[in-house]
């Protein structure tokens, strides 16, 4: 009777031990892993090491010995061993440990199901035997084999054998040898315990070895294995670093980006931890490499000293994702990113940001302004970089030459609230100095990154059209199921006629202006330079229709709290962007494009009116006594002041445009302020003019 009772209680409690529905959450948890832009090379690993493999893609030999190593019978046994399980039960009863006598079934339901892992006991025990027994009648072999091989532990933070064959071999579980495959499975038995490496002599080694040995020998055994091929085996050679992912010395700054826009996107990190997301980046491994290969190459040629810091970053601009980009000299030397942070003015490399506003504004190319060395524009004066630059330029030349009068001028008459507002649409950040209270916006006194001005001219690269700079191209689940729509879409910000003929003003730029060195030879290629005062920064934007990319460059101290001047840095008395950022540039460009098709830039047009905005203004009628003239005559292309800031009077045009008769009153005048005499329909914008943080010059 009393055996029947405790076969009724046992009965009983069987049928009311359900096989939990919620597995425990660590041992299902799986890696995220941030790939490179081919989805194949992995740029870095996140969270629990795991990653979940089908049982058809595990190799017979390396099932083989993973039951050699810890259940040998499996296939026949039905969840639990009476043997382990009165071992295990005695060891309980007796204060010893129950971890022991369990089959696979039996590791499967403790690490698999919530709570049984964190228990002690012989009710946990009973409880797991329970589970055991269920899990045997209710599920396939296969079902349960498979489950226990993605969760059980093997050292070095790998979960599953998949991740084992990564943090042993650096190689997927399907190439598995027989010898690696029985040092895995003798790793389950002291997960944290063994070691691969080291003399064989060495307690834990030795013990690891002795226990490869009775696996290989129960592959035997079990006639999984032949004498001949046990005969060969040898010790596997394991490597002594968990990693497949080969560091170039700026994995972990695209790291920390990649991670900062999933935070950006709703990704937490326990997500990215647990989740065993397949993120994809816009990063291209080799020329991200390349990029501190190149700052090193240029640093050392041109006796840089260490204060000195690059910005550079090329973006596609078809996409918007950014190609590469140098972070610094080494995440442990510098956390601080350097092209996503290192923000400074671009000077006049922000130049065609307004001319963009002027030519979509319907102003052609052809439009000339006074470039007078010196030029005052209510309580702001500045001058160009040359005294030889004084005169009147078209739209063309003041770009091509970095007029710095002209382009404050142009700010000016296509107003500085319409190239704030183009500015923030083509990528520049807002910020206080961004600003149409500012009279010297032209001359970039902003504080941008490489990025960002890389992010600006893919515009014009893309005939007009920008999409969001970003460095996630996609995110998938472990399936390769697509988990997160991104938002990124390509807007058209103007014309490709506008993107043409500004592309017309940038490439003589390159081709006769101040940006010479850059010249990528028969490619064509489009940009502009950029110096601030002091000296405190030097840059080159620039572009083909595959890449956009910008080299800043600055100097700062140890400490970064301060900019200080390039001037006498490496041998120069002042370093333009036309010097070591253009030639930096040209470098980068060059191996960039290696191999890519020489494709033509935006055609231009030369679309847009023709404003009279640089005509003199006609003298006086003289009377028939004159006064003698006090005020001395204006030279070449002084307007009202001479090149020292005296007042002088202007020289009239030699052709002065004919008298046109004046309309009726109250006509209102059209966006270029005609015809002459008309009635402006309201009062241009005022501009506050504080001394500026910075500006261009003509040699960019």
């Amino acid at each position: 009777m009393l055996v029947l009772a405790m076969a009724s209680l046992v009965g009983v409690a069987y049928w009311q031990t359900p096989i939990p529905e919620a597995t425990q959450e660590a041992a299902t948890a799986q890696e995220s892993v941030i790939y490179y832009k081919d989805g194949k090379t992995p740029l870095a690993r996140i969270g629990t090491r795991r990653e979940d493999v089908d049982l058809k893609d595990v190799p017979p030999h390396v099932r083989n010995a993973v039951l050699a190593a810890e259940d040998r019978d499996f296939y026949s046994e039905p969840g639990v061993s009476p043997k382990g399980v009165a071992s295990a039960l005695f060891s309980a009863a007796t204060g010893g440990d129950v971890r022991g006598g369990s089959t696979i079934t039996q590791q499967l339901a403790r690490n698999y199901y919530e709570g049984l892992s964190q228990q002690r006991s012989i009710s946990r025990k009973l409880k797991e035997i329970l589970i055991s027994v269920r899990l045997g009648n209710e599920k396939e072999k296969d079902w349960i084999l498979n489950q226990y091989l993605n969760t059980v532990a093997f050292g070095r933070e790998a979960y599953g054998i998949q991740a084992a064959a990564r943090a042993y071999f650096r190689t997927d579980v399907r190439k598995l040898s027989i010898s690696q495959a029985a040092m895995l499975a003798a790793m389950i038995q002291r997960p944290y315990y063994f070691v691969t490496y080291g003399s064989d002599d060495q307690p834990a080694k030795k013990a690891l070895i002795e226990r490869w040995n009775y696996v290989l020998d129960g592959m035997v055994k079990k006639g999984w294995l032949n004498e001949s091929e046990r005969a060969q085996q040898k010790f596997p050679k394991t490597y002594k670093v968990w990693t497949d992912v080969k560091d170039g010395g700026q994995t972990e700054y695209m790291k920390q980006i990649v991670l900062g826009e999933l935070r950006d996107l709703g990704i937490s990190d326990q997500v990215l931890e647990r989740g065993g997301l397949r993120i994809t980046s816009t990063f291209d491994k080799n020329l991200t490499d390349y990029t501190q290969t190149l700052v090193q190459q240029v640093k050392k040629e041109n006796g840089l000293d260490g204060l000195i810091h690059f910005g550079l970053a090329s973006v596609d601009p078809q996409t918007g994702g950014v190609i590469a980009a140098y972070g610094g000299p080494g995440y442990a030397k510098q956390s601080f990113n350097d092209s996503f942070q290192g923000a400074v003015q671009p000077g006049s490399s922000f130049k065609p940001v307004v001319l963009a506003t002027a030519l979509d504004k319907g102003i052609s190319l052809n439009t000339t302004l006074n470039g007078a060395y010196r030029r005052t524009f209510g309580d702001y004066t500045l001058t160009n970089d040359s005294r030889s630059e004084n005169g009147v330029y078209n739209l063309v030349q003041m770009t091509q030459l970095s007029i710095n009068t002209a382009y404050v001028d142009l700010g000016q008459k296509v107003g500085l609230d319409n190239v704030v507002e183009m500015a923030k649409k083509m990528g520049v950040p807002p910020s206080k100095e961004l600003s149409a209270s500012n009279a010297s916006l032209p001359l970039g006194p902003m504080n941008v990154s490489a990025v960002d001005m890389a992010s600006v001219y893919s515009t014009f690269a893309n005939s007009g059209k920008h999409t969001q700079v970003h460095v996630i191209k996609k995110i998938a689940d472990a399936r390769g199921n697509v988990v997160k729509r991104l938002p990124y879409k390509e807007k058209e910000i103007f014309s490709p006629g506008v993107a043409g003929d500004a592309t017309k003003a940038m490439r003589a730029v390159v081709t006769s202006g101040t940006g010479r060195k850059a010249s990528l030879g028969a490619r064509p290629v489009a940009g502009k330079t950029g110096t601030t005062d002091q000296n405190q920064s030097a840059w080159f934007v620039g572009y083909t229709p595959h890449m956009a990319t910008a080299v800043a460059m600055w100097r700062q101290t140890k400490d970064g709290r301060k900019r200080l001047s390039l001037q006498g840095i490496g041998g120069y008395s002042q370093i333009y962007g036309g010097d070591v950022p253009a030639m930096t540039f040209q470098r980068f460009m060059t191996k960039a494009l290696d191999g890519t098709p020489v494709d033509e830039l935006p055609a231009a047009v030369n679309g847009g009116d023709i404003p009279n905005w640089a005509a003199p203004k006609p003298r006086p009628t003289p009377s028939n006594t004159p006064k003698p003239e006090t005020t001395p005559t204006c030279g070449p292309g002084e307007d009202g002041q001479d090149a020292q800031g005296n007042p002088c009077k202007p020289v009239p045009s030699n052709t002065p445009k004919p008298p046109t008769k004046s309309p009726s009153p109250g006509v209102p005048c059209d966006f270029f302020g005609q015809p002459p005499g008309c009635t402006p329909s309201s009062s241009p914008p005022t501009t506050r003019t504080p001394k500026p943080p910075g500006r261009g010059n003509g040699n960019g």
